[in-house]
């Protein structure tokens, strides 16, 4: 990606988000001849969604506006300190939403072999890999894109199909005006490369919900495309929707980072101000008062030498003052530092700001002896915060989903003879649920005990699994295979205060 910090002001450019790119053309009117000018048109928007987006990358990647940071006064001192923070929330956020692989559940039991399936089929196509880096991408610069395409005809993995994801800097979908905004085209494109790695042209693959079509002009991402300049003929597709699906972060188009980045650059300034505190410290300039030291030229006359006193103490910080009310003369070195325990302070309230903005845990460790215990814990850390970023992005990535769902079922039912619809699938998002194990089993005791619930809803109550079906029914099954095994209305012991780990303090665990 070439630069765009020179492109962007970084002091004075307001982050709200990645524009949405629109169309009033209708599905009918979006023929090879009208496709150009929309894209034509629709380039204009996304090269500033470009930019930022490149932006945001490269800010990720620890390329921060603090690293061209100049000083003006003793520019000899200019400490420039990153502390990527915005890694670190990409990393939390993006972890803890997606860190265990999709799975996808029957909400009927006679589906359950072909669900069976295309999990298989997801796993061999590496989906819980795709779907991190979608996560990723998703939460640096507030969105995502992913092609469905049906594998050629040499292809010998197991899946008929293929889920790449695209780069989110040449990659768009326009959307229909109308209510509903029904996406209308995907576009990516990329650049074409002579044998010497020079850009000869830029080449443009445009899907509606039949046809792919390629468009290959010379020239970058700025030349307009034509009619004339289509490669070959549109080849159709059986997909019945625009293969390319984009997986927004929120409804804004949001990243995870964007929304505070004038708080970490406040930060970088900060620790890179109190660095050169204490380099000043140490390199603190001696001053004379009311002293003389000789001018170049009377060092040439006596012999000296061709440089003046001063300008032999300068390369050592000193620097001549004259003594404006007839003192005596002094020698005396003057430094000025920061109060590190006031800017630790404000260091770390800019940090609480930022973790508590973007919903990242508390990294202050409290000792033992708190009292705090089980979901007290939870919520005191911050992970309940980390939990509602998560339900957040969970919502829209399974829109998204789905809409990926439904053309893989076409493939599937095609070439797999596999009769699947999204309708019958459930989409689980796995995350730790086995905190605080011990109450919940004690609940799930006290639910079972009133006969009132059938056991997937006593299971679905406690929240130790997204999918409370197949926890029962592989239950059922173990108490079928092994009739002996006692039943567990009766083997769930009554716990005391003293028996539940989840009573001890943060000291005792």
């Amino acid at each position: 990606m070439e630069s765009e910090l020179e492109k962007i002001d970084s002091q004075n450019h307001v982050f709200t988000g990645r524009r949405v790119i629109y169309t009033s053309r209708t599905a009918d009117e979006i023929n090879r001849y009208t496709i150009p000018d929309i894209v034509n048109g629709a380039m204009s928007r996304h090269r500033d969604n470009r930019h930022e987006i490149e932006y945001l990358f490269k800010y990720f990647r620890g390329d921060q506006p603090i690293l061209y940071r100049e000083k003006d006064v003793r520019p000899e001192i200019n400490n420039k300190l990153a502390v990527n923070l915005a890694s670190l929330i990409v990393r939390d956020t993006s972890g803890y939403f997606l860190g265990e692989p999709i799975q996808y559940t029957a909400k009927k039991q006679e589906d359950q072999e072909n669900i069976l399936q295309l999990n298989t089929f997801m796993d061999s196509e590496n989906k819980s890999d795709e779907d991190i880096s979608l996560a990723e991408n998703a939460a640096i610069c507030g969105t995502a894109y992913r092609l469905v395409a049906v594998d050629e005809a040499n292809e010998e993995d197991e899946a008929p199909f293929e889920i790449p994801t695209l780069e989110p800097w040449n990659t768009f979908v326009v959307y229909s005006t109308q209510a509903g905004h029904k996406p209308l085209l995907g576009v990516t494109y990329s650049e074409m490369l002579d044998d010497d790695g020079n850009i000869v042209g830029t080449l443009y693959t445009v899907y509606d919900s039949k046809f792919q079509y390629q468009y290959s002009v010379k020239g970058g991402p700025t030349t307009k495309i034509k009619a004339e300049d289509l490669v070959g003929e549109p080849k159709a597709h059986f997909l019945g929707d625009v293969p390319i699906v984009e997986y927004p972060n929120n409804r804004w188009r949001l990243g995870d980072f964007e929304i505070v980045m004038t708080v970490l650059n406040a930060i970088n300034s900060l620790n890179s101000d109190r660095m050169n505190s204490i380099k000043q410290v140490v390199d603190a300039v001696l001053v004379f008062i009311g002293c003389h030291l000789k001018t170049k030229e009377e060092n040439q006359a006596e012999g000296n030498g061709n440089t003046s006193d001063l300008e032999k103490l300068k390369e050592y910080g000193a620097l001549e003052l004259p003594s404006t009310d007839g003192t005596k003369a002094d020698v005396k070195y003057v430094s000025s530092s920061i109060q590190q325990n006031d800017a630790e302070i404000f260091a770390q309230t800019l940090t609480d700001y930022v973790f508590a903005i973007c919903g990242i845990p508390d990294r202050k460790k409290k000792g033992g002896g708190t009292g705090d215990t089980g979901d007290a814990v939870y919520l005191r850390d911050g992970y309940e915060s980390l939990e509602i970023v998560a339900r957040v992005k969970e919502r829209s990535f399974r829109k998204s989903e789905r809409q990926t769902l439904r053309m893989i079922c076409r493939i599937l039912n095609t070439f797999k003879d596999i009769n699947l619809r999204p309708m019958q699938i459930d989409i689980k998002f796995i995350r730790n649920r086995t905190n605080n194990l011990v109450a919940k089993s004690q609940a799930l005791a006290n639910l079972h005990s009133t006969g009132l619930f059938a056991p997937e809803d006593e299971i679905g109550l406690i929240g130790i699994t997204d999918d409370p079906k197949q926890m029962a029914e592989r239950g059922r099954q173990y108490r079928e295979q092994n009739p002996n095994a006692e039943d567990e209305s009766t083997s769930v012991k009554t716990l005391g205060k003293g028996d539940n780990p989840d009573d001890a303090t943060d000291g005792e665990k």
